[in-house]
């Protein structure tokens, strides 16, 4: 499955994202698995260079051997467990000539996204839902580079996402916490000269500070900055009445 031979990288073409279509399928008490399907140019490719595809998340990484860029052939086995799959799972497609000594990188694509996290991604929303493993962690937010952030929910919970989305219960004790910690993460590491109209922070701050209450704090300082992102949270919560629906939700619940 994976290779050991090195890899020169010059005169690398890119695939475009159009070429390669990945589909996650999620498996009941056991790791995913995936699909990759392939429309690749041939007219900048050999036919019989070697294709991979890498799954990776963090530190993690599996690498499958699909055959050749102009036959390419799903190996038996896609399973991805060897990954870290605690927060959204990205891809990478290479295409290696093999031909020489050392195996030549002639073309790749870098952090793919499934199928389904792009369909969730192009909806007009700031962050995408992801239902994973997680352990006994109830959920978590995960960044990555370039993509909204992901709210995490562990795949043992029962219907994890419809949960989030119409139950009261989990809105009121995760959505605030959510929004507090991806807006410290924003301001805390990213510089706001980078938040451009196409970045996936500039919504966000958007977003803040259309609800605020205050203006933003000019400054750096972090009890001031920290203060605003309160002052944030109190008004989202407070626009859509969070703790009045929990606690109607409990008392109809007889808790």
């Amino acid at each position: 499955m994976k290779t050991s031979r090195h890899i020169n990288h010059t005169g690398r073409k890119k695939i475009k994202r159009t070429e390669v279509q990945i589909t996650l399928n999620e498996h009941p008490h056991a790791p995913p698995s995936f699909d990759a399907s392939f429309r690749l140019d041939s007219s900048k490719l050999s036919a019989d260079a070697a294709l991979y595809v890498e799954a990776y998340h963090k530190n993690t990484s599996q690498r499958f051997h699909f055959g050749t860029a102009g036959s390419p052939i799903p190996p038996e086995d896609r399973t991805l467990d060897q990954l870290d799959l605690s927060g959204p799972i990205l891809f990478r497609v290479k295409v290696v000539d093999k031909s020489e000594r050392i195996g030549r990188l002639v073309a790749s694509a870098e952090r793919l996204r499934p199928k389904e996290d792009e369909e969730e991604e192009s909806r007009a929303s700031l962050m995408t839902f992801k239902s994973t493993d997680l352990g006994d962690l109830t959920w978590k937010m995960s960044f990555i580079p370039d993509s909204k952030p992901v709210l995490c929910i562990n795949n043992r919970i029962p219907e994890a996402k419809g949960q989030l989305m119409n139950n009261p219960l989990f809105q009121g004790l995760i959505l605030p916490a959510a929004l507090r910690e991806t807006l410290l993460f924003i301001f805390l590491n990213i510089a706001e000269e980078d938040a451009d109209e196409d970045s996936w922070h500039k919504p966000w701050i958007d977003f803040a500070s259309f609800i605020s209450p205050e203006d933003k704090p000019d400054s750096a300082d972090p009890f001031e900055l920290n203060d605003w992102i309160d002052g944030v949270v109190t008004e989202f919560c407070r626009r859509h009445e969070l703790c009045e629906l929990l606690v109607t939700r409990m008392e109809d619940a007889g808790l």
